[in-house]
């Protein structure tokens, strides 16, 4: 009987030992910058980054070497748990921590990259939407967001960059021929001055105030030239012959309208969809400058052309595109005028539900689950797929609109 209690205090012994162990020990984050994630594996998505010396709740610790944590932001109280890579947490001497093998975890033995974050689809919120930006000439390019690590590059010129994430003062930004760590306030909004553009419509307002009651200039015409100083919220700050005003975003295009004397034809989709009444003004002249119009099977046709093409950020021709760049490169070659950004192409168009897509639709996506920012966009071309540019590794492909790491958040209509 008292060997049956020995053993019995033993084994409660073990139990609570074996507690303390996955829910109770205390971890170091023994690297500059430690991605936290959320599932044991290199291809799921960020949730937060930590920094060196910051301590982290060990709960358990998976097959592949990573354990799963929780953090406590010490600025903003905020909780996080994740997972990350053991070999970048210390634990205090003779502290171990049990090994779990739950169903839920990927079992990918990857090792973290802390240093330099590949590319991944479908990260976070904190991933920043496909803007470019600009960094002056003679600034620096880090490895890691510290003032003091080593530089990767010195920009011998003013580069456009993309800006992918921000943490703590810095943003990791991507160009074509670099990435790295820059300080945030080292980084410019892109120069749209002397940049040229011209109308897409054939009567439109140009106005003193970027907003549709705001006072009439004059009115401007199909494929006027106009010089473009800055974008804001929807409107373009241009000047025409002398005057500076604003002008809606839509009603901008970076080329001219070809044209042809059909009158019968159809018009490009942002003068007959977007325009109101007081934009626009409908005309009878049969030479009327119209665009041919195009099925929406020609356009997922034409796209597919383009598969493989590489990913360039800020691009819109064959050469290289972003995602944006792509979709807009594709409606400008059937004469739709689409604006540049991801963000601003949610805007294009008219509204259509998920349930009623159709092929040609643009599809718009966030960088997480229950996020309605865009920061992506592609072709919808039928049968629950997508076609879009992805990013750097995989340029122009094909992929599910549920799953393969995008969220989707609405869907836009340009072609009927």
């Amino acid at each position: 009987m008292k060997k049956r209690i020995i053993i019995s205090l033993l084994c409660g012994l073990i139990i609570c030992c074996m507690a303390a162990y996955s829910f109770g020990t205390t971890g170091i984050v023994n690297t500059d910058t430690l991605r936290l994630r959320s599932s044991n594996s290199t291809d799921s998505s960020i949730i937060t980054l930590l920094s060196i010396d910051d301590k982290v709740e060990i709960l358990t610790r998976t097959e592949n070497g990573w354990y799963k944590v929780k953090y406590t932001d010490v600025n903003t109280q905020e909780e996080y748990e994740g997972y990350v890579s053991g070999d970048y947490i210390t634990l205090k001497e003779g502290e171990t921590v049990l090994t779990t093998n739950q169903s839920e975890e990927n079992e990918t033995s990857e090792e973290e990259n802390n240093n330099e974050p590949q590319e991944e689809v479908g990260t976070n919120e904190e991933t920043v939407e496909n803007t470019v930006k600009v960094i002056n000439k003679g600034e620096k390019v880090y490895t890691i967001p510290l003032i003091n690590s080593n530089t990767t590059k010195i920009l011998e010129e003013d580069a456009n960059v993309e800006v992918i994430t921000e943490f703590n003062g810095w943003s990791y930004v991507a160009s074509s021929s670099f990435e790295g760590w820059v300080r945030t306030e080292k980084i410019k909004e892109t120069d749209n001055k002397n940049k040229v553009g011209y109308i897409n419509a054939n009567s439109v307002n140009f106005r003193e105030q970027p907003e549709s009651s705001g006072k009439i200039i004059s009115t401007l015409s199909r494929n006027n030239q106009v010089e473009i100083l800055e974008e804001n919220n929807g409107w373009i700050k241009i000047e025409y012959q002398g005057n500076v005003g604003y002008v809606a975003t839509k009603y901008i295009s970076d080329t001219k309208i070809e044209t042809t004397s059909r009158s019968s034809s159809r018009r490009t989709a942002t003068t007959t969809t977007n325009k109101t009444a007081t934009e626009t003004t409908s005309t009878a002249n049969t030479n009327t400058e119209t665009v041919v119009n195009a099925s929406t099977s020609e356009i997922v046709a034409y796209a597919k052309k383009y598969l493989g093409y590489k990913y360039v950020h800020g691009g819109n021709t064959p050469s290289g595109f972003d995602c944006s760049g792509f979709t807009q490169y594709v409606y400008k070659h059937f004469g739709y005028s689409l604006s540049r950004s991801s963000s601003s192409q949610a805007s294009d168009g008219v509204a259509v539900s998920k349930s009623n897509l159709q092929a040609g639709d643009i599809l718009c996506f966030s960088g997480s689950s229950g996020s309605k920012r865009v920061s992506h966009v592609g072709i919808y071309i039928g049968g629950g797929k997508f076609i879009h540019s992805a990013n750097t590794r995989k340029g122009v492909i094909i992929s599910n609109i549920d799953g393969d790491g995008y969220f989707y958040v609405c869907a836009r209509r340009i072609a009927n």
